[in-house]
């Protein structure tokens, strides 16, 4: 989960941000102000892991009040400047939102955010992971990982298969097999990931799951037998 504070002195910003927050699962916005002076008391007392913040605003601007905070969050600034885009990366900021955006825009800021929290969270993390945030369309999607039978590409898009729904997302296997783990999935085939402890038959040249006739690829006949034998089946 990472938590959000918003600043930005036009109440419209805000209230588009609050949104776009809501509609992503683990962005938590804890806090909402127009100014960063109202705000300060907050950072200095809360663990607050990213700041949406604006730059123009009539106090202090975003950029100072940054410059002000001795342990700042990781910072996304909302403007319609274009001109203080360098002087913002000079700040190490995660993205720079030229007001106005649209959600596919936001969503790619909110991305780096999620991969820097996932990469300064390594070591702290020690339970394994329960869960996977899927693209479908402009939303985000859950998927807890126990519930994937199996995994089927289909050309620059993946069908993820659960009991209840099948969810269609623009990404390939490779790039979803690198976000799952290795003692619970396992490739079997150019066109399949298959759910290890979902498999009902395993058969010469292909795997059953929940009726799905599923081939074992040569490409992937070692590895798939390798995960296998590492769970014990």
């Amino acid at each position: 989960m990472i938590n959000c504070v918003i600043i930005d002195d036009e109440p419209f910003a805000r209230n588009l941000l609050s949104d776009y927050i809501s509609k992503i699962p683990y962005l938590n916005l804890k806090h909402s102000f127009s100014s960063g002076l109202l705000a300060m008391e907050t950072l200095n007392k809360e663990k607050i892991d990213l700041l949406f913040l604006d730059i123009q605003m009539p106090d202090i601007s975003g950029i100072e009040f940054l410059k002000s905070l001795k342990e700042a969050p990781k910072v996304i600034f909302t403007t319609a400047h274009a001109e203080f885009a360098l002087e913002g990366y000079e700040l190490n900021i995660l993205d720079y939102l030229l007001k106005p955006f649209d959600f596919p825009r936001f969503l790619k800021a909110i991305e780096k955010a999620s991969t820097f929290q996932s990469t300064s969270n390594n070591s702290e993390q020690k339970e394994p992971l329960k869960y996977i945030l899927v693209k479908d369309g402009h939303r985000l999607i859950k998927v807890a990982l126990q519930d994937i039978l199996y995994i089927k590409g289909l050309k620059d898009y993946v069908q993820i298969v659960t009991p209840n729904k099948k969810i269609v997302s623009l990404q390939t296997l490779k790039e979803l097999s690198g976000n799952l783990p290795g003692d619970k999935f396992s490739r079997a085939h150019n066109s399949y990931i298959v759910g290890l402890e979902h498999i009902n038959v395993v058969e010469k040249n292909r795997i059953v799951i929940e009726g799905e006739k599923i081939p074992i690829g040569p490409t992937f006949r070692k590895l798939f037998f390798d995960a296998l034998n590492k769970i014990g089946v």
